[in-house]
């Protein structure tokens, strides 16, 4: 399964993962995390900017989107976050930084990039 994630979703989602399991499930666990990182390309585009309140803001226009793959271990790996997910909005304890990433894993949103978003609405508007 391939799920496509904006950077507000990678973070969100590199916070869900779990931190304990086998080796092998470790080694695969640190691959995943390295790739939902950000190369340092995506640094510079992107331009974090922690705040004095802990926040981190960020270049929205230049927001990447990324696609990922999860099989095998990896696809176990997401369905834990899925279920964290899933028990967060039950308790009513889901917060507005998971919300984005709730509507992708659980809810099935598609994120497609600004541009696409952009083109559709000029679409629309000539309609």
């Amino acid at each position: 399964m391939k799920v496509r994630l904006s950077v507000l979703n990678r973070l969100s989602l590199l916070g869900l993962l779990v931190n304990e399991g086998d080796s092998t499930t470790l080694k695969i666990l640190r691959e995943l995390r390295e790739e939902l990182s950000f190369t340092s390309d995506e640094h510079v585009a992107i331009n974090f900017q922690p705040q004095p309140d802990g926040k981190l803001i960020w270049n929205d226009d230049a927001d990447p989107y990324k696609e990922v793959e999860f099989t095998g271990i990896r696809e176990v790996i997401l369905e834990k976050a899925k279920t964290q997910l899933k028990e967060m909005e039950k308790e009513g304890k889901l917060k507005l930084d998971y919300l984005s990433l709730y509507e992708v894993l659980i809810e099935g949103k598609e994120e497609k990039p600004k541009l696409e978003v952009v083109k559709k609405k000029r679409k629309n508007k000539h309609h």
